[in-house]
């Protein structure tokens, strides 16, 4: 893959913030009717059937003497991801889980040099770490009593941290193992090895029940979809093609910006705000801006 310019890099990185970084609300609206483990398999199912066209296309060229590792790639950038977020979210608000998300590029960058050996300099070390003290502003400093209490709930805490593990362990994959598999044929075959066994599941589940019948049933079911298609399928494939084209621990620091969404779309739904997510934000974006250097 040929390395993308900085302007292209950065517009990139923005777009998968606002992707990523509205996949939080979506999880709490589709929490209304349906029950974590149920969000979870809808969306990964869903996923994979939106992908299902581009797998037949590609299915000649397909690596399948690989399936294992598609399998890891598709555990860890979705499936446990998408049940221990959600799972997190039955107790956490959605402004929590995205700040706390944040901590992705930390451990990329641990696991990274330590797992893969990946070269490193001390400006990236630098970014990382004023990235985190926003993180940190945030987490600690700008939430309300109420989401404060939530955020030291240290069990649904430590889920969202074991799948910002998972995306960092995903991220340095992919740079790994992937760098020359075209995106849509390594999120078609991911997706399929894990969304077709668990489609089956969906029919002896009480989804169907729920869609129906629920007050929000459809609407919750609209969210998944919008999580599903536009969260999951279309941003995988985009963050896969960025983990090509830059770096593992620049494509990883989208973290930093998803709570700035998280943020923003908290305040529409009436979650609180303060100067102390201004403070946050602006160490954030630095940090990301030296973390690519």
């Amino acid at each position: 893959m040929h390395k993308i310019s900085e302007l292209r890099a950065w517009a990139t990185l923005i777009l998968l913030s606002l992707l990523w970084g509205s996949s939080f609300i979506l999880i709490k609206k589709s929490l209304i009717a349906f029950e974590a483990t149920e969000v979870a398999l809808l969306r990964v199912t869903l996923s994979g059937i939106a992908f299902t066209p581009f797998f037949i296309y590609h299915f000649r060229r397909l690596e399948w003497h690989r399936w294992p590792l598609y399998l890891v790639i598709a555990i860890t950038g979705s499936g446990l991801p998408a049940i221990l977020f959600a799972t997190a979210q039955t107790h956490l608000s959605s402004l929590s889980v995205g700040i706390l998300n944040s901590l992705s590029p930390i451990f990329t960058l641990i696991i990274g040099v330590f797992a893969f050996h990946n070269a490193t300099s001390r400006l990236q070390i630098a970014g990382i770490l004023l990235g985190f003290v926003g993180a940190g502003v945030l987490i600690f400093l700008g939430q309300s009593p109420e989401a404060a209490s939530h955020t030291s709930s240290w069990f649904y805490s430590a889920l969202v941290i074991i799948g910002a593990m998972l995306y960092a362990t995903n991220v340095n994959l992919i740079q790994a193992k992937f760098q020359h598999v075209d995106p849509i044929q390594l999120s078609s075959l991911a997706f399929f090895l894990l969304g077709a066994p668990l489609l089956i599941l969906i029919p002896f589940s009480d989804i169907p029940y729920k869609v129906v019948h629920h007050p929000y049933g459809w609407q919750s079911l609209g969210a998944i979809l919008f999580l599903a298609v536009i969260s999951t399928m279309i941003a995988l494939t985009i963050f896969y093609k960025l983990v090509q084209q830059t770096n593992a621990v620049f494509s990883a620091s989208v973290a930093y910006l998803i709570p700035i969404v998280a943020i923003a779309w908290g305040a529409w739904d009436g979650e609180y705000i303060s100067y102390y997510h201004l403070l946050g934000m602006i160490l954030i974006i630095y940090g990301v801006y030296l973390s690519r250097k």
